[in-house]
């Protein structure tokens, strides 16, 4: 019988990191009679952010119906860091699907060198999609929330 060592340990926890890095959803491992399969489904959000950088107009729900989008509805990322959905755990969300919002209402936050920047509504208007989920990282460009 095959022992998992530390050693193997040390390079499931390194596979795993790269493979979120790369946004691979799954790795599966093999070593002698055990087998360790590692899976994700967090990377779905990054699919669709992908497909809106390369299509700027055009959004893919999870049920994959397609919908138009002006480029001016979408509030993007313009900084590099982590997205919180509202200001602690314990509080509910600045913004939720069907609110409607003035100009210069905080959206969210990001934290970007241990600084939090809010994100404020570009325009009044209702709130449509969070494509986003709280504690996320985000890139600059990237798709936080979608305006109707």
């Amino acid at each position: 019988m095959t022992k998992i060592d530390k050693t193997d340990i040390e390079n499931i926890k390194l596979i795993s990191k790269e493979a979120k890095i790369q946004k691979i959803n799954k790795v599966k491992i093999k070593k002698g009679n055990y087998e360790i399969e590692i899976s994700s489904i967090n990377n779905l959000p990054d699919l669709n952010q992908k497909h809106l950088k390369e299509n700027k107009n055009e959004v893919i729900s999870a049920k994959s119906d397609k919908e138009i989008v002006n480029d001016e509805n979408i509030v993007k990322s313009p900084m590099v860091g982590v997205a919180y959905l509202s200001a602690d755990p314990n509080t509910k969300p600045y913004v939720k699907i069907g609110q409607h919002v003035k100009q210069g209402d905080t959206l969210l936050l990001i934290e970007a060198m241990k600084t939090f920047n809010e994100i404020k509504a570009p325009k009044s208007g209702v709130i449509k999609k969070i494509v986003i989920l709280n504690s996320q990282p985000v890139e600059f460009g990237d798709n936080l929330i979608i305006f109707e």
